[in-house]
């Protein structure tokens, strides 16, 4: 069993930490945490830096009573959001350094030290390399680090995921104001993806939309590899605002409606109101389930449009058939009920399907990032030697 890891996301509206570890690439969680902390991150910036590293530094000592359980936090996988993600494909080849030609460690930080030393665009920084495969010599090809085999080279097929240096550095600075290690970076799409790569009844290339409480990210996956992603500013909460302020009645209220009604198409035999607002003079207005559909439904033809012209852009390079790849939904605002219904006949998708964890204690499609951030570490191997613990104590507190 890899020792624990901690993975930690921070949305523009939520803070998100899971602790796991892999068995035979399974995730399996030992705590997790989804808390809204309120609008503090846009485009990737943090609106009000300071509280950002105080709710990092919350994180640090987490004491569980429900669960009975202490956890000593040091360092955490850092997932970054794709704004301005660029994804570089690469091969590299060097040569092995032992006499008897077996491949060791410091083979594997070679080859990748070749690729961190390949041309980046300018202004943005290496995030993760990502190897393919591993190829030795005649044509003995690896999907893992071949460590232990022999062979007088080592090639190895990469992507390399790079974003803007301001997006990494405001993550990264948080980060370092909390005192807070950051073991590994991923792109959060590129997580995800390799969580939901295995789940067997999914197809292995689709549409990811994570529609989030301000923003959504749209990716391209092929082969259950990350090839393109975009955002947008569109989430959960423009839902909210819109209910609050059709209906005069406060985003708390709005927030419940929404999530208890969605998009209720159902035939009942009564007609019973979803909420009654007086006004100032004392008279009563009556909403029902038919008025606060076409609320939201006015909010969601915006998310529609935005969408759909977010799917032309990480596609406008490869042919047509490609719009009817299946759209998988995730994050906490796919939840919203009747969604999938609504988007399918005006998206140029075959199928829409909202998808949840399935990982035992961390089932909200809100932590689909932090889960697979924590099977991407096990599965692809850091080139950097670790001498220290991943989590640094997690303990059960007496009873």
């Amino acid at each position: 069993m890899d020792k624990p890891l901690a993975a930690l996301e921070i949305t523009s509206k939520s803070i998100k930490l899971v602790v796991g570890y892999v068995i035979d690439e399974q995730v399996y969680v030992l705590y997790a945490l989804n808390e809204p902390i309120g609008h503090i991150v846009e485009d990737g910036k943090f609106l009000d830096f300071q509280a950002a590293v105080e709710q990092i530094k919350n994180l640090k000592e987490i004491s569980d009573n429900a669960a009975k359980m202490r956890i000593s936090i040091n360092s955490v996988l850092l997932l970054l959001p794709p704004y301005g993600l660029e994804i570089f494909q690469t091969q590299q080849v060097t040569t092995i350094v032992s006499e008897d030609g077996k491949i060791a460690n410091i083979d594997i930080r070679n080859i990748y030290a070749l690729i961190r030393k390949s041309r980046i665009p300018v202004n943005n920084d290496l995030i993760d390399i990502i190897p393919d495969n591993f190829v030795l010599d005649q044509g003995r090809t690896y999907q893992n680090p071949p460590i232990g085999q022999t062979s007088n080279t080592l090639m190895v097929a990469a992507k390399v995921h790079t974003l803007p240096h301001d997006i990494y550095m405001s993550y990264n600075e948080a980060c370092v104001a909390a005192d807070m290690g950051i073991k590994r970076t991923f792109v959060a799409p590129f997580a995800a993806s390799e969580l939901l790569g295995g789940y067997e009844d999914l197809p292995s290339d689709y549409i990811l939309v994570d529609v989030g409480a301000y923003t959504t990210t749209v990716s391209l996956i092929g082969q259950k590899q990350l090839f393109a992603s975009t955002f947008f500013d569109w989430g959960g909460d423009f839902i909210t605002k819109k209910i609050a302020s059709s209906l005069h009645i406060s985003e708390i209220e709005a927030e419940k409606y929404k999530i208890l009604y969605g998009l209720d198409n159902r035939k009942l035999p009564f007609k019973a109101p979803v909420c009654i607002v007086k006004d100032d003079e004392g008279n009563e207005t009556k909403y029902y389930t038919e008025d606060l559909s076409n609320i939201i439904k006015e909010e969601l033809a915006v998310f529609v449009s935005k969408l759909n012209a977010s799917i032309e852009t990480i596609l406008q390079t490869y042919d047509a058939s490609y719009k009817t790849l299946p759209m998988l939904l995730i994050g906490g605002a796919s939840q919203l009920v009747g969604l999938k219904e609504y988007l399918e006949p005006k998206v140029p998708s075959d199928s829409v399907r909202i998808v949840y964890p399935r990982s035992m204690g961390a089932r909200d499609p809100g932590l689909f990032n932090c889960l697979g951030a924590i099977l991407c570490h096990s599965k692809y191997q850091s080139v950097y030697d670790e001498t220290h613990p991943k989590v640094g104590n997690v303990t059960r507190d007496p009873k």
